[in-house]
């Protein structure tokens, strides 16, 4: 007689714990089982949610003990075979645990997570009327015994306190998933007989509006009851009334989250005939995809030279071959401008995907895109792990900004990921700029993408002038002073401007009003406690806040350092250039355009469409502004401060300030009339600053290829970052320091390979405290990126055992764009 053997999955945590775990399969629930959907499994002496990833795990032996499958979570696939080698993939590469990659994601608040609460016990209960206890811990009591159930608020060392001397006991709970389908109580009639109602003798309909609240429910589908009730005062008793007389019935309908299906916020303008050179790389772009193969493109366009028009007939061939597509931009707010074009040209079939979207909205997005509802999905870099079976097209837009880079793990890159996914599903990849990353521009003389260029704006426009003002020479001739921001030439322009009913642009790239808060007497600003920064200084709010861990306090006319009344706002960010502006330009319509002015849902929106109908004038804002929008009727830019870029310690600081300078100049001059542009600077002898006033990508790349190749930076390199945090400064430093040591062992004993690997550090992180916590880092560069992997392998081996309980952990930053 045949063995008889078990069906069995692999399953991925949502947890820190490497690779996939094996768990038997319930004969009651196996036909359930199926690559995608979450499960409930146990590790250790929890519950936690887990993805199905393998279903061939093979039959394991009746002599191998594994544990059950405890529940499954989903009625169907949260996503499909194909995107679980993208996972693996984005694990492996970014080394980050297989089930953290895949819950990072998922829309937020599918995961079932655990927390603690407390129950009292007789001893405890006792205790309350006791003189032995605290007033707060008396009050801690009180609040367990009042809130079964509840989750712990923190601190909980205060529990544990209560804990270890009997008074209470600590138990985890299951919080149920915060997402899913969003449903509403709807009211109808429970047959067509029924509505005629109102014709039928011998009803009383007491309620003057009676009649009408009847005669309101005609629809097949009725109404939502909280409609009835915002409609009739008297809605909640009505619908009882007529649901007790059996007329009437209630019922529970999916509704959308998004708002009516289809609406367009900034229209798109209508399809063009394309110019030659569009013609070319788009012909190159339909063979790429009438094949069915991998091919990476880098779309090279100057701005204003039609790249979206060749984006949009590129998705619309995808699209005729029964595939679909995904198109990344760089900010959120890109997204919505960019969906009026599509979606006013492509329908509903369209989603938006992005971290700016609620829990419930991506929740919805996500699903109707793993039922095959969707053919474009346009979003930030989370918009590529979009569930899509058919993927023919890739593109993204502005692929060298430095938002595609993941800052959190895992910590991916998402233009480099796009070109692994696209290889993997036999897709096109686009990667479009105006001005490419050094990286993908070296990979086109390398041969591994093909370059398509658009040297020319559409209709031959113009590039914009470009004019440089040395604020030194400024200065020292006494033309303007240390507290204005503005030279009297980008004035002067501004007013111009106005006058002939023009808009403009302004780009400085810090927000708040003043950079610090300062004392003239002894010097000192104030600091925030938690990270190794200044506040900043916001007017219009009142208060000083950190812009890193979002700390904020009302500023004080005191010095915390030498009590000297009359502290000072000092330096300068977009609030106080908006002040500037109004004070200068008083007749001018100003709105600005950065992270505090859009906190609010929809803001975005509202600003993006004032300015595109003309009802704004002038636009103040942080990087934001620079990304890809349109706007026909700008036709001057100011560039407030071209040097705040240049001081970052990180070799890409050149080509990021060629690239913002070059960006945001090629937002004029975009419709008839010519553009102009006005840079600020104290270095205008900077190569950077000299290759963007002249439109001169080719001399600016030789700069900066030179110097990489010199130096074995990217791309002539690969780097890794791995950043130490710890509670206490010296504990860190030493953890840092053992790594470092340990690092050295390691490649002693590889004689050949040791010696592709530098180590650089370890060193204080430039910004030294962050959130609470003191940083150290080690800087790693290889010569190939394999040895550099399993290096690091090596590494995370050896420090678990030095690191455990030492309350430091480390992190591992693949391709680092950020080293602060």
């Amino acid at each position: 007689m045949a063995e008889e053997r078990r069906r069995t999955v692999g399953v991925a945590i949502c947890a820190p714990l490497e690779g996939i775990f094996t768990y038997s399969v319930p004969d009651g629930i196996s036909p359930d089982v199926a690559i995608g959907k979450r499960v409930l499994v146990p590790v250790r002496n929890r519950e936690v949610t887990g993805y199905i990833v393998d279903t061939d795990q093979g039959n394991t032996s009746p002599d191998y003990v594994l544990k059950n499958i405890r529940d499954i979570l989903d009625q169907t696939p949260l996503f499909g075979p194909n995107l679980v080698q993208f996972f693996k993939w984005i694990s492996e590469y970014y080394i980050c645990p297989l089930g953290m990659v895949i819950q990072s994601a998922l829309p937020g608040g599918l995961n079932a997570h655990q927390f603690k609460s407390g129950v009292i016990t007789e001893k405890g209960i006792e205790a309350i009327d006791s003189y032995g206890l605290t007033p707060d811990q008396r009050n801690l009591l009180v609040w367990i015994r009042e809130n079964p159930g509840k989750r712990l608020p923190s601190p909980l060392y205060r529990f544990y306190q209560l804990e270890n001397r009997g008074l209470i006991t600590i138990e985890l709970q299951q919080q149920k998933e915060r997402t899913g389908p969003l449903k509403w109580t709807y009211v109808r009639y429970r047959d067509d007989k029924n509505s005629d109602i109102l014709n039928a003798r011998g009803i009383s309909l007491k309620a003057d509006n009676e009649a009408a609240f009847l005669e309101s429910l005609t629809a097949e589908e009725g109404l939502p009851l909280r409609r009835l009730c915002e409609r009739f005062s008297n809605g909640g008793y009505l619908v009882e009334k007529w649901v007790k007389k059996g007329v009437l019935e209630k019922y529970q309908k999916e509704v959308s989250r998004l708002g009516p299906s289809g609406e367009v916020i900034i229209p798109g303008p209508a399809p063009c005939i394309l110019s030659g050179q569009q013609e070319n790389c788009l012909s190159a772009m339909k063979k790429g995809m009438d094949k069915g193969k991998f091919f990476t493109f880098l779309l090279y366009g100057v701005t204003g030279s039609g790249k979206t028009e060749v984006y949009y007939n590129a998705i619309s061939h995808a699209l005729s071959l029964n595939r679909q597509a995904i198109l990344l931009v760089p900010e959120i707010a890109l997204t919505i401008f960019t969906e009026g074009m599509f979606r006013s040209r492509l329908g509903n079939r369209v989603a938006i995907f992005h971290s700016g979207l609620s829990d419930g909205e991506r929740y919805e997005q996500w699903m109707m895109m793993t039922r095959g509802e969707i053919d474009l999905v346009i979003g930030a870099r989370s918009a590529l792990f979009a569930p899509l079976n058919r993927l023919g097209l890739i593109i993204v837009d502005e692929e060298y900004d430095s938002s595609y880079k993941q800052d959190e793990s895992p910590r991916y890159q998402a233009r480099d990921a796009a070109v692994a996914r696209g290889k993997m599903e036999n897709a096109v990849v686009v990667l479009g700029a105006g001005t490419p990353s050094v990286q993908s521009y070296h990979n086109t003389e390398k041969g591994q993408y093909r370059l398509l260029t658009m040297p020319e704006r559409v209709e031959q426009r113009p590039l914009p002038e470009i004019r440089i003002v040395d604020m030194k020479s400024v200065l020292e001739m006494g033309l303007s002073d240390k507290k204005r921001l503005l030279s009297p030439v980008l004035k002067n322009a501004l007013a111009a401007n106005y006058e002939r009913g023009k808009q403009a642009i302004l780009f400085l790239n810090r927000r708040g009003f003043s950079k610090i808060y300062l004392c003239p007497a002894c010097g000192e600003s104030v600091k925030c406690p938690n990270c190794d920064l200044t506040l900043t200084y916001h007017l219009h709010a009142r208060e000083l806040a950190c812009h890193y861990c979002e700390y904020r306090i009302a500023p004080q006319n005191r010095c915390p350092s030498c009590s000297h009344e009359g502290m000072i706002p000092y330096g300068f960010g977009t609030e106080k250039l908006e002040h500037e502006l109004a004070d200068g330009i008083p007749y001018a319509r100003i709105a600005r355009f950065d992270r505090d002015s859009t906190r609010k849902k929809g803001q975005i929106d509202k600003i993006l469409k004032s300015f595109s109908n003309n009802e704004v004038d002038i636009l103040v804002g942080t990087q934001m502004v620079t990304k890809g929008y349109d706007f026909p009727n700008v036709t001057l830019v100011g560039v407030v401060s071209a040097d705040l870029s240049l001081g970052f310690p990180d070799f890409r600081a050149g080509e990021r300030t060629f690239q913002i300078i070059s960006q945001v100049a090629g937002r004029a001059g975009r419709g008839v009339d010519k553009g102009q542009v006005i840079i600020q600077t104290f270095n205008p002898g900077h190569y950077a600053i000299e290759a963007a006033k002249n439109h001169d990508y080719a001399g600016f790349y030789a700069r900066e290829k030179q110097m990489r190749e010199m130096l074995k930076y990217p791309p002539f390199g690969y780097l890794a970052c791995i950043r130490f945090s710890g509670n206490v400064k010296n504990d860190t430093k030493d953890g840092a320091e053992k790594i470092a040591h340990e690092m050295k062992v390691i490649l002693a004993n590889w004689p050949r390979e040791g010696k592709t690997i530098q180590v650089l550090g370890p060193a204080e992180a430039p910004l030294a405290k962050l959130r609470g916590k003191y940083r150290w880092q080690i800087l790693l560069k290889s010569k190939n990126s394999n040895v550099l992997h399993y290096f690091l392998e090596r590494v995370k081996d050896a420090s678990t055992p030095i690191l455990k309980g030492s309350g430091i952990s480390m992190m591992i930053d693949i391709d680092p764009y950020q080293m602060l």
